[in-house]
């Protein structure tokens, strides 16, 4: 039954998702460990989004890992799309955003919409979720600075600076992130 909903979803089917709701289906199931219910699938159109939260979505339901449907949406949604789930409940307390946004080299407004929302520069990945560590921790699991200095993103790296990230914690595996040296800012 789950992918029949999945396939309503894409295809924007609203008497087919209704009809799968009449029949008890839950939302917030999800299918796959690394993927999280159904609203991500929904992210190429707000409108959908929307319905979908007011017929029982929860904007901040988790696979068994810790990724949340705006996990998906930092790495790859709209803005509006963003904004949205942020006004339908969604928590940068889950799902490490920031570390998605950073990680798909994301423009600066989202990221610093992340930031804005609460999102911590200085959170380790995974770092309130046993299940994600224990499944991730071999692969360095790092702040959003360690994701920018990855990905050799010098932008990403400086605005993470500029937002008071902090190159002195180490990632999962004792590393430090290998920041470069920017010159100061300075008034003309």
């Amino acid at each position: 039954m789950g992918w029949d909903f999945v396939s309503a979803v894409k295809q924007c089917s609203y008497t087919m998702l209704e009809l799968l709701l009449l029949g008890g289906y839950d939302t917030n199931a999800w299918v796959r460990d690394d993927w999280p219910p159904h609203l991500p699938d929904t992210l190429f159109d707000p409108e959908l989004v929307r319905w979908l939260v007011e017929h029982g979505a929860d904007p901040n339901a988790q696979c068994r890992y810790d990724i949340t449907p705006l996990s998906i949406a930092a790495g790859s949604a709209s803005r509006e799309v963003i904004e949205l789930l942020f006004e339908l409940g969604a928590s940068v307390r889950r799902g490490q955003p920031l570390h998605c946004a950073v990680r798909a080299d994301r423009e600066d407004d989202v990221v610093e919409l992340l930031i804005s929302k609460g999102a911590s520069p200085n959170a380790l990945m995974f770092h309130d979720h046993p299940v994600s560590v224990c499944q991730f921790e071999c692969l360095g699991l790092g702040t959003p600075l360690h994701e920018a200095v990855r990905q050799r993103n010098d932008r990403l790296e400086r605005l993470l600076l500029n937002h008071g990230a902090n190159s002195q914690i180490r990632d999962s595996l004792g590393e430090l992130p290998q920041v470069k040296r920017f010159p100061f800012r300075t008034a003309l």
